[in-house]
């Protein structure tokens, strides 16, 4: 098997150029077993011609407008707190700070670590080249 291709991927691009993808690997029609990746793009500048708003500007416009469908409740930013204020503390007392990463690579290179750990694979260590 063309283990250089083993990885399924799901990528959400936040900013910039938004987009959402799947790269999916499927067995070539036939005896052998040879991978070919596939890529299910949605990108949102060429699929919507509209031009998009900037991160806030939607989330200003509903706050000024009253729409609240939006936001969480205050019972809701609550449980969320409860839950992340532990995991802040803990972070903070142990000065674990986030492993950093290029731009556009596959994660940081401790998550290649962390999936060995547990016998899983984690795309290319060596990186999109």
């Amino acid at each position: 098997m063309d283990m250089d291709k083993a990885t399924n991927e799901l990528v959400l691009r936040v900013q910039p150029d938004e987009a959402i993808y799947l790269k999916i690997n499927s067995k070539i029609p036939g005896l052998g077993m040879k991978l070919d990746q596939s890529d299910l793009n949605l990108f949102y500048r060429t699929r919507y011609l509209k031009e998009i708003p900037d991160a806030y500007e939607r989330l200003l416009l509903d706050a000024i407008q009253g729409e609240r469908r939006l936001f969480i409740r205050s019972d809701e930013l609550d449980a969320a707190w409860s839950i992340f204020t532990p995991l802040l503390n803990e972070l903070e007392t142990k000065k674990i700070a986030p492993e950093l990463y290029p731009y556009g690579s596959r994660g940081p290179v401790g998550a290649y670590y962390l999936a060995a750990k547990y016998n899983v694979r984690w795309g290319d260590i060596a990186g999109d080249e």
